[in-house]
């Protein structure tokens, strides 16, 4: 993977996805997010259903940001 998520960015995408109020449309908004900033989303690896933030901001830095 050539591009690295950032902390702040794993951050704002977590916010904004739990900002949708229906917890079924959260991994649609989660994977709209990311393809907007480049990312490729795969379905089968999103969060079933993410309704903690810091629990999404940890998963978006271990898939997105790994450490090398």
């Amino acid at each position: 993977m050539s591009k690295r998520l950032s902390k702040t960015l794993a951050a704002e995408i977590a916010t904004r996805t739990l900002e949708v109020i229906n917890p079924a449309n959260r991994g649609v908004a989660l994977a709209a997010a990311l393809r907007r900033h480049g990312f490729d989303p795969t379905v089968s690896e999103l969060p079933a259903s993410p309704a903690d933030r810091a629990e999404l901001v940890a998963w978006l830095l271990a898939t997105y940001a790994p450490r090398e």
